[in-house]
C-alpha cells in the first residue's frame, strides 16, 4: 500500500479509534490506576501505590466465591443459550417460508422492553405465588411452593432469555452464509443427515458460535439488575459487587480491582474468540 492510501485507511479509522481512546482504553486505564492506590474513608482513596486491593480480591474466599459464581453463572448461560439458540437459528436460517420474518420479528421483540420489565416479569413466575409454582401444585408435583428466587437457577433462567438473541443472530448469520450445496454434496457422497450436521455444518458455523459464546459470556459476566433483583444477596456477582463498592461502601481502589478483574475475563474469552477463530474451518 502506498503513502496515500496509508493516509486514507488512517484518517478512516481514526474516528472509531478516537472513541475506543475516549471510552473504552481511558476509562480502563483510569479503573487500573485507582486499583492501585490505598484506600481511605475520608478521602475516598489516596494516591499511594499499593498491591492490597488485587491481593483482597484474589485471595479472600468471599471474592473467590464471587468470582467463581460469576464465571459459572456466565458459562452456563452461554452454553444453555448454545443448546436453545442453535436450532433456532438453523430452523430460522433454513427457513424461506412467509413466516420467516415474523419469526426474526420474536426473537428481537424482547430487546425492545428493558432489562428491568422483563426481569420482573422472572419475579412474577418464579415467586411463591407465581405461575411456575401454581402450576406445579396443580398438577401434584409439589404440596407447597418451593423457593426459586434467589437462586442461582432464577438468575440463569432469566440471563438466558435476555440474552438469547445475543446468540441466535452470530449463528443465524453464521449458517445463513453456508453454501447449500456443500451439504448436497456430503450427502451424494454417502453422509447421512446427523453426519452431514457433525461434520459439514456445524464445523462451518464455528464462527457463529464464538461469537454468540463471547458475547452472551461477557454481557452475563457483567450483569448487575438481573442477579440483584432474582438473586438478592445470596447470589452475588461481580457487577453487583462493583455497584456495591462504588455507590455503597465507597471503597472506589477495590471496587476497581474487582472491575478490573472482571473486564480481564472478559478480554480473555474475547481473545480465546479471536484466537479460536483464526484456527477454525475456511
Amino acid at each position: 500500500m502506498n503513502t496515500s492510501g496509508r493516509l486514507f485507511s488512517t484518517f478512516l479509522f481514526s474516528p472509531i479509534g478516537i472513541v475506543y481512546l475516549l471510552f473504552l482504553l481511558a476509562p480502563i486505564g483510569f479503573f487500573l490506576s485507582m486499583s492501585l492506590f490505598r484506600y481511605d474513608a475520608f478521602e475516598l482513596y489516596v494516591p499511594a501505590l499499593t498491591t492490597e486491593n488485587f491481593e483482597r480480591v484474589l485471595t479472600d474466599g468471599y471474592y473467590q466465591e464471587i468470582i467463581f459464581r460469576t464465571l459459572k453463572i456466565a458459562f452456563l448461560t452461554s452454553l444453555f443459550s448454545l443448546l436453545l439458540g442453535y436450532p433456532l437459528a438453523y430452523f430460522l436460517a433454513r427457513s424461506r417460508t412467509q413466516w420467516r420474518g415474523i419469526l426474526m420479528f420474536l426473537v428481537i421483540a424482547p430487546l425492545m422492553s428493558g432489562i428491568i420489565v422483563r426481569t420482573y416479569g422472572w419475579i412474577v413466575l418464579l415467586g411463591s405465588d407465581g405461575a411456575v409454582n401454581k402450576t406445579l401444585i396443580s398438577i401434584g408435583l409439589i404440596d407447597q411452593p418451593v423457593q426459586i428466587l434467589n437462586t442461582e437457577t432464577a438468575v440463569l433462567l432469566a440471563l438466558v432469555h435476555i440474552l438469547m438473541p445475543y446468540m441466535v443472530f452470530p449463528l443465524f448469520s453464521s449458517l445463513a452464509s453456508q453454501d447449500p450445496d456443500v451439504e448436497r454434496a456430503a450427502g451424494t457422497l454417502g453422509a447421512g443427515r446427523i453426519r452431514t450436521f457433525l461434520e459439514v455444518t456445524l464445523p462451518l458455523s464455528r464462527t457463529g458460535i464464538l461469537m454468540g459464546s463471547a458475547l452472551v459470556f461477557t454481557l452475563s459476566a457483567g450483569s448487575v439488575v438481573t442477579p440483584a433483583l432474582l438473586g438478592g444477596k445470596d447470589v452475588q456477582m461481580l457487577g453487583q459487587q462493583i455497584y456495591d463498592l462504588v455507590l455503597t461502601t465507597l471503597n472506589w481502589p477495590l471496587a476497581s480491582a474487582v472491575a478490573f478483574v472482571l473486564v480481564l475475563c472478559q478480554f480473555s474469552i474475547i481473545a480465546l474468540y479471536f484466537r479460536g477463530g483464526r484456527h477454525g474451518p475456511a
